[in-house]
């Protein structure tokens, strides 16, 4: 007895515009999904990123650094006075590239949520950049070329294995010389 495509539930044969949409569906889930766990302060964010702008490693999973990253992108540029003017195509706050600024917000996370692996090389200055745009990039275009260029790159880190570094004391007074 022959099954038909009708009768076999096994049968795949869904159409490509279909898979499309349903991968993308697939992905906006889990990028909610993410960022409606993502419960922290800006302190304990802070805390995260400072050693890995003052050394370079980095010691939480990547998936965790990367949700926290993801975060403190769009808070970034939500700083931004560029990011309050209407988003319609052809207004003010197009960038350098011709697009508005939800586009520009969707391109840059979209590149930083494409690192699978690990976290870019240039993880480092990502974090610097995340740290402190405003006294780096006072103008949202400059931010967003920053941003691009430590994001185009392909080449990935590993986890640290060493211990965190203990951060020091902000009010420690120095030893007098002699």
């Amino acid at each position: 007895m022959e099954i038909t495509h009708e009768e076999d539930p096994q049968s795949s044969e869904i159409p490509l515009d279909d898979k499309d949409q349903l991968l993308e569906n697939a992905v906006q889930f889990i990028k909610m999904t993410m960022e409606t766990k993502f419960n922290m302060s800006d302190e304990e964010i802070k805390e995260i990123m400072e050693p890995i702008a003052a050394t370079g490693k980095f010691w939480h999973e990547w998936d965790e650094l990367k949700s926290i990253l993801s975060f403190r992108l769009k808070q970034v540029l939500a700083e931004y006075p560029e990011s309050q003017v209407d988003n319609d195509v052809g207004s003010q706050d197009e960038s350098l590239t011709g697009e508005t600024y939800s586009e520009l917000v969707r391109r840059l996370d979209e590149a930083l949520l494409s690192f699978i692996e690990g976290p870019p090389f240039t993880l480092q200055r990502l974090c610097e950049i995340l740290l402190a745009p405003r006294s780096l990039y006072p103008k949202l275009s400059k931010l967003a070329l920053a941003l691009d260029k430590n994001l185009l790159v392909t080449s990935t880190l590993t986890r640290s294995t060493a211990h965190l570094p203990c951060p020091s004391p902000r009010s420690s007074p120095r030893p007098s010389p002699g």
